[in-house]
């Protein structure tokens, strides 16, 4: 779910500051918001994090009247997502392994120690998108912006699960298996 928000929030955004006032646009958000947290209230608290955000911007937007709050949350969305990259690299529990438990993938200790040296890469990756959001942001272009909140970002992180998959292959196949 969060994913399909986070590619329609810059059209959605876009579209409706062209036709109606920032107060309004910020008001349909946080019923979305609202609507969205009350769905997802009773998951785990991974699931109504990002709500809160969206619930959080609307208000900022809506009480200090400006468009840069709105604009601002994929940058936000981005900046936590790495800073949670990051811990899962430090705490040595890759965010990767959880991604395979849902998938009930077994991996044998090799490949666990290679998924969790490449949890620095992605940290790297999410880095770089956090800084493409705050250049997009920074240019005040809003169809720049728009494209890159919205579906730019995708083109990041399947160039880098391409780069990633090569290097997996290349390093396992000099790898010699007893």
């Amino acid at each position: 779910m969060n994913l399909i928000i986070s590619l329609f929030y810059a059209p959605v955004v876009f579209y409706s500051l062209r036709n109606f006032e920032l107060k309004t646009v910020s008001l349909i958000i946080f019923i979305f918001s609202l609507l969205w947290l009350l769905l997802s209230i009773k998951k785990n608290i991974k699931e109504y994090i990002f709500p809160l955000f969206y619930l959080g911007v609307s208000i900022l937007a809506y009480y200090l009247e400006n468009f840069l709050f709105l604009k601002i949350l994929p940058l936000l969305i981005s900046g936590l997502i790495s800073i949670y990259i990051l811990y899962s690299y430090i705490s040595k529990n890759s965010f990767i392994f959880i991604f395979l438990e849902k998938f009930n993938k077994k991996v044998e200790k090799e490949e666990k120690e290679y998924i969790q040296k490449s949890t620095l890469f992605w940290f790297l990756i999410s880095l770089l998108n956090v800084l493409i959001h705050s250049f997009v942001l920074y240019t005040k272009d809003m169809v720049y912006w728009t494209f890159y909140s919205s579906v730019g970002w995708y083109f990041l992180f399947i160039l880098a699960g391409l780069i990633q998959f090569v290097h997996k292959k290349i390093y396992f196949k000099g790898k010699v298996h007893v």
